[in-house]
């Protein structure tokens, strides 16, 4: 049901698809017709707006080509692990067309197998009339930095490179780039090289090591010229090499990444590359549905750069796989200081529902008036760039130094929360473009209460139909001002690739009682739409958020007595192909986070009533060994 006000304007809805023989499309419409057909089909097929045949030329996105040569495709077919009869009669299909499938290079996630192809454009379109092809397009190129950047030199910042290797030797950052080609970094960075990837050109090598130094040692300036000590040590797999971007490159560079972090070695990885093309609503590219499955399975933190096409009119929008639900896409913040906006470059959002919020938030990553300085250990100095590429790792750097300076476990969806937690966005930055706000650079600004605040973190894993309720902090006396309580959920969710509208399989239904203490069964909205979504948008899709990876809100509390023991009350849902999951042990367990801050006016000692109230909670203690840095 939609809101009447909205009668008669375009909702987001979504596509199931239908396969069948001709018996069984006669049996649908006779249910359609008849009077007997059970009250329980009834209710189903009152939920269906319309019945339509798929075109084949609907399948195909973008342009053909206009010539009889033979180029580079990808394809998705509606073929899950189980249904290889399907993708070998695709391949039958082509060879007869003179196209050729390449079935070593396909990637199967969930109900869809992505296949890289080689056909004319008239071998293209009657490929389409393939019954199980979902969608097929040109071969999109790699991306990496800004095209033709230009490195501006600053010899006035002398680098030198740290003395000790990474603070942490528990944990080991994967970055996937361009190589290193040479041993500056091997102190700290082991280098990963393929076969075909041997052969390489100085610009992936620059943009390769740019990124790694990047998180390695940060940001030298000429006010702090020295490069910090690494956090944790990298494995960089150069992934890359000069004909990336033509098939089947594009598919192998995803294989290498898949095989790299389906070992379960890795909890940090970095993305500065992706396909060349901005998300659509409708499909969920290859590329994002194998890394968010990959990140859920295996509970990894990866920050993904969201491409620099911002100023490219109508091709602006955020870059696979920059759509990932769980991961954290990072924008370009132009400038490291107080007064900032998006760098003109920065793709913007918003992404699809769930994932709406993109970028997840930015990070600074370098302008013409201010570029980003970078040790460059090919030129063994400090180098001025611009680009997503190094706003991402930056990003991860901050993450990664959360992990490894505390003592604390702390999982990748609690950090993702921390991220978002402590971002900082002025009123006057647009939601599309810098999403929940600029990342902080320094973890410590991260572990540090401010005055007058206290900050829980609640990390817990739940089966379906279980809930959880997190108590938020907050003192059994009357506080004499306004009470500020911040909160931000995060989760690592079960998706399912082939349904764009209901991506994710997890989601959380949160319940605010403000009043625990006096009335437990009094409820207010804490996460509502207002939070996600513009006013103006989505407004009818009643509980639309509830299936969001991230969740963020600041809410303010003047009455004396409006909080009263307050608490959240956490519930799992769970949902396949849009539809609720029945059976429990269906559904996969789920790791969520919950970040709450409690600021007081007036009460300079909130901290300490709360750990005196709350015995169970415990403080956030540093590594005797780690010295962090407070910029």
């Amino acid at each position: 049901m939609t809101n009447p006000r909205e009668a008669g304007k375009q909702q987001a809805t979504a596509t199931l698809y239908v396969a069948g023989n001709a018996a069984d499309v006669q049996t649908l419409s006779s249910l359609l017709a008849s009077d007997k057909t059970p009250a329980v089909v009834q209710r189903e097929l009152t939920e269906i707006e319309s019945v339509t045949w798929i075109a084949s030329e609907e399948k195909f996105k973008g342009a053909l080509p206009q010539d009889t040569q033979t180029h580079a495709f990808e394809v998705a077919l509606h073929a899950g692990s189980k249904e290889e009869d399907i993708v070998a009669a695709f391949a039958a299909f082509a060879k007869k067309l003179d196209a050729k499938a390449d079935l070593g290079r396909r990637i199967q996630v969930g109900g869809l197998t992505f296949v890289p192809v080689l056909a004319s454009a008239e071998a293209m379109r009657r490929l389409t009339e393939f019954s199980f092809l979902r969608v097929a397009r040109p071969m999109p190129a790699l991306r990496t930095a800004i095209p033709n950047v230009v490195r501006q030199s600053y010899p006035g910042i002398a680098c030198e490179l740290p003395s000790a290797g990474a603070m942490y030797e528990e944990e080991r950052v994967a970055i996937f780039d361009g190589g290193l080609g040479s041993n500056d970094l091997k102190p700290w960075a082991n280098e990963v090289v393929y076969d075909d990837t041997k052969d390489t050109h100085g610009q992936l090598l620059m943009h390769g090591s740019e990124v790694t130094s990047t998180f390695l040692f940060g940001r030298p300036t000429a006010d702090n010229p020295k490069l910090s000590r690494p956090f944790l040590a990298v494995d960089h797999f150069r992934v890359l090499s000069p004909a990336s971007g033509h098939d089947p490159d594009l598919f192998d560079v995803l294989l290498r990444i898949k095989a790299a972090l389906d070992t379960g070695d890795y909890k940090f990885a970095n993305f500065s590359l992706g396909p060349h093309m901005p998300i659509e609503d409708g499909e969920v590219h290859a590329w994002t549905a194998t890394l968010d499955q990959l990140c859920a399975r295996h509970g990894i933190f990866a920050t993904v750069a969201v491409g620099n096409d911002g100023e490219a009119e109508g091709a602006n929008r955020i870059q696979p796989p920059g759509d990932m639900v769980n991961a954290v896409a990072v924008g370009a913040a132009d400038s490291a200081g107080p007064k900032w906006n998006r760098a003109k470059y920065s793709c913007v959002g918003p992404g699809r529902s769930p994932g709406y919020v993109k970028p997840d938030g930015v990070a600074f990553g370098g302008s013409d008036s201010e570029p980003f300085t970078v040790f460059n250990p090919l030129l063994g100095s400090v180098v001025g760039v611009q680009g997503t590429s190094y706003s991402a790792p930056l990003t991860l750097r901050t993450a990664a130094g959360l992990n490894a300076s505390t003592t604390l476990d702390l999982s990748a969806v609690a950090l993702k929360a921390l991220m978002i937690h402590h971002a900082q966005r002025g009123r006057v930055h647009k939601r599309d473009e810098v999403g929940w706000g600029r990342f902080r650079e320094a973890p410590i600004e991260i572990l540090e209460c401010a005055p007058e605040t206290v900050t829980v973190i609640f990390q817990a894993t739940l089966a379906k139909g279980e809930y959880r309720r997190c108590p938020i902090p907050f003192p059994d006396l009357a506080l004499p001002g306004k009470v500020e309580i911040k909160a931000t959920f995060c989760l690592h969710a079960e998706t399912d690739p082939e349904h764009a509208v209901n991506y994710t399989r997890s989601g959380m239904g949160v319940v605010f009682r403000p009043r625990f203490g006096l009335n437990e069964a009094d409820t207010t909205e804490f996460f509502g739409l207002a939070s996600q979504y513009k006013k103006t948008e989505r407004q009818q899709r009643d509980g639309a958020h509830k299936w969001e990876t991230a969740l963020h809100r600041t809410r303010e509390f003047k009455e004396p007595n409006s909080l009263v023991s307050p608490v959240f009350d956490v519930e799992y849902h769970s949902r396949e192909a849009g539809r609720n999951v029945k059976k429990v042990q269906s559904a996969p367990d789920v790791h969520f986070a919950l970040v709450v801050t409690i600021k007081a006016e007036g009460v300079p000692n909130i901290y300490n009533l709360v750990r005196q109230k709350y015995k169970v909670l415990l403080p956030v203690e540093l590594r005797a060994d780690i010295e962090l840095d407070a910029a």
